[in-house]
Order: C-alpha cells, then structure tokens, then sequence
C-alpha cells in the first residue's frame, strides 16, 4: 500500500513526466530505467482508475491513455513540475553542445556532472516531502547518467567514474557546459649539464609573468630552466600551455646536477594525448643542457611519493680559499662525518623560507688538495643539507662548517651532484 500511496501522492498537484516519477521509485527492482518505472507505474495507476478506483491526482498525468470503463476529463500535456520537460526538451540540446566543445578533444573516457537548476532541486524536495525519500533517486544521477548513456553511444568512448580524460559539467542554471581535462603525468629522469639553470619556470615576482623593466620584459628571471628544456616538445604535441615540474629535489641554480634526477612533469588540459616518449625523449635529447631517459606515462601518485622520499646525496666541490690551505687542519675535517650539522635558514633563501634550524647529517667526507689554495671535495650527505652553507658557515648560521674549521673563507665555489642515492 505504501508504493500505492506514494503514487496517488506524486500524481496529486501537477503532471510528472516518467522519468521524474519513476525516480521516486528508483531502488525497487531492477534492470529498468526510470523511464520505465514511470511508464509502468502511471499504467497501474491508469488501471486502478479505469477499474473504478477513487484517486485524487492530476488527470493531465493519463493524458494519451484510452480508458474502456470510466469518463474522465484528461487534458494535454503539462510541464513536468520537477524537471520542466528538461528529458524531453533540453537534454539533445545539451548533448549537441557538449559535442562540439569536445570536437578536436583527444579523450578515451569521460565522466559527466551537471548542475540542476534552483527551480529543480527546489520542486524535487517539496515532492520528496510528501513521498519520502526510501526509495527516491536525485535528479542530478538520473541526468548524469542519461546524458552519460547518450554521450558513450554517439562518441564510442568510454564513461568512467574514476580517472577519466575528460570530466564534462553541464550548468543546467546558466545553460554552459564546462570542460576539466586530466592533465598527462609523465615520468622521467634528467642531468643538467650547465651551471646558471633553475630547475624551475621562474616567474618575475614583481610582474608575476606580465613583463616588467625588472624582468626585461620577459616575465621571468632567467632564459630558460630545467622545466622549460622538457615541456616544449610536450606541450606542442599536446596542444597544452601550461606544465607543472616536480623533482625528487632539486640543485641550486649554479649547480649541475651529473646524476640521473627523477621528476614528474603534469601536463595541464591536453588537447592530444597520444604521443610517443621516445620521440619526445629524443628531441629534449637535442639540448646541451639538459638530458633526460626513461619517460614514461605515470599518475598523481608517483608525484606524491617523488616529493616525499629523502634521498641522500652525494656531491662534488670544487673551492678556491682566499689563503694558503693548512694541511693539518684538513685532517680535522674528518671529524664531520657522521655528526649532525646544525643549520638555520640559509640567508639566500630566507625570503622564501621559514627561519628555523634544521639538523642534517654529514655522512661521508673525502678531499683532495689541487693547490695551496685549491682543494676538491667529496661529500655525501643526507636530504636536506645545504652543502653550500656548509662549506661556507654562511656567516655563522651553519655550525660546525668547512670554512670555519679550516678558518679559511672559500672565494669561489663550483659544486655538483654526482650522485642521488635514490629508489628509482
């Protein structure tokens, strides 16, 4: 009697297409589509009425219908009181729509979202005052799924819930549609061969990218970076504008980086997605600068667990001192291995970065003296050092430092990774 009741109820005040009746009743049985269920349902009513059943609904609900037993008044067809005829009127106009922004899009799967209107969620929660809402289903699902049902026959593309290419929101308020594509996330390794190279775009803070007399007019701050060496032949390809760089650290601009570093560059709103890496590979190959292997196409994920891991690294310094090397205070060097090197915010980056101390091991050092004034060193240390400040002292900030147990003040410094102690 309930599901009787519940009928009597959402016929009452108005006409309700099918799929906005059969919705009330969208959790029983199944193998139908709400369609159905309205069809199915507005007969039954139908036969309780014809059979001389005293209901109280809207007769404009049976128009269409041919009663044998009873004479019954039924007018036209109204407006659907929920849905505003928006499944017999609207959806093929949206669809038609979200084809032709999707045209020249390169996706295998979708996933679709809309927006109902105010007037739609406001009549949809009147109704499901007076029926309940046991067995009810929202407006927006049916939607979705409808237009996603459509979408997958005429484009021969997948619908997917969970990663798709492209997620397409219909607006049903202001009458839009909008368009996320998934970025491309791809895996790989990089050297940078050449001092003077961010790893990173970076934009001109005073302008931030417009172009100033700061900047020159460029909009950044140095030529080119790490960054920009590896999008161009991706974000050609892929018809995008913009990428996003994450490394598995990072060196310093004047440091070369003579190890293989892992990096993940995103790939904002892909036009195409289809391309080949090893194409792409050998063309960022052709750069004297940079070098990069084994790309690969991979997920957010793999950005995460790269940003997290602490690798420790190894690298090589290359120090001119202002005197005379003492020979006898290199051997105390030694006695930084495997003692914590307390270290605050380095100066050059304190504008940036937080001023606190930080504890980092000095795990293994090694030197070799080239001339009186010259000396090379082999330091690894753990994730998180600043090797620079290190050898400096970056006036007392840094302690115990190279500098001050040598009480020597390095005058040039060339350094490079030789080696991240990585898992990849």
């Amino acid at each position: 009697m309930k599901v009787i009741e519940n009928l009597v109820t959402a016929l009452k005040d108005g006409y309700l297409c099918d799929h906005c009746l059969g919705r009330l009743f969208s959790n029983l049985l199944t193998g139908y589509t709400n369609e159905e269920r309205g069809k199915i349902l507005r007969t039954f009513a139908a036969f309780l009425l014809d059979s001389g059943e005293k209901l109280d609904v809207d007769l404009s609900n049976f128009y269409g219908i041919r009663f044998r037993n009873v004479k019954l008044q039924v007018g036209g067809p109204k407006e659907c009181k929920v849905c505003k005829n928006f499944f017999e009127k609207e959806i093929d106009t949206f669809i038609k729509k979200a084809l032709e922004k999707l045209n020249g899009i390169e996706f295998e799967s979708f996933l679709v979202g809309c927006v109902p209107t105010e007037d739609m969620v406001k009549a949809e929660e009147e109704l499901w005052t007076k029926v309940g809402i046991e067995f009810v289903e929202p407006i927006k699902s049916e939607i979705n799924r409808e237009i996603g049902k459509r979408l997958e026959k005429i484009t021969n593309k997948k619908f997917k819930l969970e990663n798709p290419d492209i997620t397409i929101i219909f607006d049903l308020q202001a009458k839009s549609i909008k368009l996320q594509i998934r970025s491309l996330f791809i895996f790989g390794k990089y050297k940078k061969l050449r001092r003077g190279i961010p790893q990173c775009k970076w934009i001109c803070p005073k302008c931030n990218g417009k172009g100033c007399t700061y900047c020159g007019g460029k909009g950044k701050l140095y030529p080119t970076s790490v960054q920009e060496i590896i999008e161009k032949p991706l974000l050609k390809l892929t018809k995008s504008k913009k990428s996003r760089f994450s490394g598995g650290g990072r060196e310093d601009i004047n440091v070369r980086c003579l190890d293989w570093r892992p990096f993940v560059i995103e790939i904002l709103k892909p036009i195409k997605r289809k391309i080949n890496l090893k194409s792409v590979e050998k063309e960022i190959n052709k750069s004297s600068a940079v070098k990069v292997k084994g790309l690969k196409f991979t997920n957010k994920e793999t950005v995460r667990a790269i940003k997290s891991e602490r690798a420790d690294k190894t690298y090589l310094a290359d120090i001119l001192f202002s005197k005379k090397l003492d020979k006898e205070k290199l051997k105390e060097l030694k006695e930084l291995e495997g003692k914590p090197i307390l270290q605050k915010t380095p100066t050059r980056v304190l504008h940036r970065r937080a001023d606190k101390v930080r504890k980092r091991l000095l795990k293994e050092l090694k030197w070799k003296l080239i001339s009186p004034r010259r000396l090379i060193l082999k330091i690894k240390a753990e994730s998180g050092l600043y090797v620079k400040e290190l050898i400096t002292g970056d006036e007392g900030r840094t302690k115990p430092s190279i500098s001050e147990i040598l009480n020597n003040e390095p005058k040039k410094i060339s350094l490079d990774v030789i080696k991240i102690h990585t898992k990849w």
